[in-house]
Parts: structure tokens; sequence; C-alpha cells
């Protein structure tokens, strides 16, 4: 009891170390993809919080399946290391005992894992869209930045604004480039404002400017006509939030299995794969864990990720083949899973004969060597 106890304890820690490093790579990751497109004035500032929270919640299930295999594996690979394991084995314990333990440790957070994977991720996928439609509906002055040049498309105009009075909400110097069919008109403020009327229409209103327009689409390249004005009115057009069918990944995963469709199929044995894939590498890491204390967990560890990587790998794989109808659900989750148990199996039995990389048959060689020598 007091040692699965301390176990239990040492393999938390880790899974917690992994799991916190792993999000913070992700987050300054993400962060840094959504300044940059914040910069450009693609992004608004005052979202960069909500996309960055709801994207990692999509990536908390695999997160969480890479954090209990690490944790796993560190944990008994130190137990090599240590001399802990020899004097597990020497006590009459087999490799096999260690199985109830670090299942005690890893079923519950796997549990959490297919929940995240088939209820939360899917919600918080869902949440993002409809966020960013609500960005794109809302007006596009409204993530202009100082200093930069913002394109609205629809009304194909170009806004530069120098500064922002935060006290009285003006904006200052602005400068507006408009690509009129009629002629281009460039247009200088000193100041101004947005403005909505009753009926819900947006404008943008310039104080104490200059105006300059072509006289038409036409005109030589001189013929231009210009005015002074104390205030003009730019109206802005708004869209509204569209309201388009989700994603397949947006989707939950009850609507998947009922519409039937091969991506939506794809998408549920991505879903609830990620955490059967946990279980597999749970069981991998016991005895891919081994060490010898002489030379080092270099090379189980590098065999150890590699395997990890090439399941989550051939797990994609399985998808896109279900996407183009290829194979069905239920016989892609049996032949995957199913190979993926008899590799954990065989690496298991490998390990609990005593082979390691080949080590028994070179132990047992020089062993005949040495009775025939004598």
């Amino acid at each position: 009891m007091i040692f699965r106890r301390a176990l239990l304890r040492e393999l938390t820690t880790n899974a917690i170390f992994v799991f916190v490093v792993l999000v913070a790579i992700f987050v300054a990751q993400i962060f840094v993809k959504l300044i940059g497109a914040a910069s450009a004035g693609s992004v608004p500032i005052d979202a960069l919080v909500p996309l960055v929270g709801f994207r990692i919640v999509t990536l908390l299930a695999p997160l969480i399946v890479i954090a209990t295999f690490v944790a796993v594996l560190l944990t008994l690979s130190r137990a090599w290391r240590d001399s802990e394991m020899a004097i597990w084995m020497s006590s009459g314990q087999s490799l096999m005992s260690w199985i109830r333990p670090v299942l005690t440790f890893a079923v519950p957070l796997l549990i959490i894992a297919m929940a995240l994977s088939t209820a939360l991720s899917p919600w918080a996928e869902r949440r993002t869209i409809e966020y960013r439609r609500v960005l794109e509906a809302r007006d596009e002055l409204s993530v202009l930045a100082p200093g930069l040049f913002q394109e609205l498309r629809k009304n194909k105009q170009v806004y530069f604004v120098e500064g922002v009075d935060l006290i009285s909400g003006k904006i200052k110097n602005v400068f507006v480039f408009a690509d009129d069919p009629n002629g281009q008109t460039l247009t200088r403020a000193k100041e101004g404002l947005l403005y909505q009327d009753t009926n819900g229409d947006r404008y943008i209103i310039l104080e104490n400017g200059h105006r300059v327009k072509r006289i038409s689409a036409k005109a030589g390249p001189n013929e231009y006509e210009t005015a002074s004005f104390e205030r003009y009115g730019i109206r802005t057009n708004t869209s509204e939030i569209k309201d388009d069918p989700f994603e397949e990944r947006a989707k939950d995963t009850a609507t998947l299995l009922r519409e039937g469709t091969p991506s939506g199929l794809g998408q549920v044995f991505y879903r609830l794969s990620v955490p059967l894939v946990g279980l597999s590498l749970v069981f991998l890491a016991i005895p891919l864990a081994y060490v010898n204390p002489r030379l080092g967990r270099s090379v189980n560890m590098i065999l150890a990720i590699l395997l990890a990587m090439i399941s989550l790998n051939l797990l994609n794989i399985m998808q896109a083949q279900i996407d183009k109808q290829a194979i069905g659900l239920p016989a892609a989750l049996i032949l995957f899973h199913g190979v993926l148990a008899l590799g954990v199996a065989a690496v298991f039995y490998r390990r609990f004969r005593g082979a390691v990389f080949g080590s028994r048959s070179r132990q047992s060689g020089s062993t005949d060597t040495g009775k025939a020598t004598a």
C-alpha cells in the first residue's frame, strides 16, 4: 500500500509537470500565430485570449494522453536506473505486476481524455467558429490599429490612422483611400469618429480635412477635383453573422453518427481512438521503460517516443482512409487497435522473456561458450 501511494504520487507529479510544459509550449505557439494576425489587422487584440483558450481546450485530450504516457515512461525508467526494479524482481514480482498500479493511475486520466475528445473538444470548435463569425461580422473599423494600413475589402477602402485619443474616442490624422468604380478618392482629415444612426447604419465622420477625387475612371492622369470640408461622412457596411453549417470537427459525436457521412465517421474514429491509443501507449511504456544503469536510457526512450509518433501518424492515416470510404468505422477501430494491441503484446512478451534488443540471445550464447570452454 505504501509503495503504491508513493508510485501514484510520483506518476501524478511527472504527469502534471509534463502536461504544464506541453500546454505552455502550445499556448506560446498559438499566441505567436495570433499576434502575427493581430499585427496585420485581421484579428482584434481583445480576441486573442478567447481564441487561445478555445484552441487549448480542443488540444486537451491528446495532451493528456501524451502526458500520461511520458509520466509512466519517466517514472519506470527512473526505477530501473536507481535499481528499484531489481529489488522488485528479486522479491518475486514480475514485470506484469506493474500493470495494476499503472492502470490505477492512467485509467481515470484516459476517461477524462475520452470525455474531452468526444464532447468538450467539439464544443470548443463550435465556439471558435461562432466567435470568428462574430468577429467577421463586426465592423472592420473596430480592428483599426494606429500606424497600420487596414483594408476594408467589402468597401474597397484602405484606412490609415496615426493615433487614437482614448479619452474622447477620436482618431487622429486619418487617411482614407477609396477605389470607387466612378473614380478613385483620397481623403485626409485631422481627426474623426465612429457614428451609428437610428437605422443601424455606421459611418466614419471625418473633420477638418481635404478630399481629392478623380473625375471619372476614364479621366486623364491630371484630371482631379479637390474639396475641403469641416465634416464628411463615409458609410461603412456591417456584415451579418453567418449561419452556415458547422464543419465536421465542430459537430457533436452523436450528430456525426446519425448523419453517417464518411468525413464525419472519420472524425468519430479520431475522437474515440485518441484515448484508446493512450491506453496502448501506457501498456507500451512498461516494457520500454527498461534501462541498463551502465548504458543509460537513451535507446529505449528514443524507441518509445518513435513508436508513439508512429501510432499517432497511423491514426491520421486511418482517419483519411475512412474519409475516402476505403474502410468502415467498426472495421477501422478493430483493425487499428487490434494491430496496436498485438504490437504492444509482442514488445511485452519480448521484455517479459528477458530479451532486450537481442541481449538474451547474446547472453545465452556467451554462457554456452563458457560452458564449452570449461
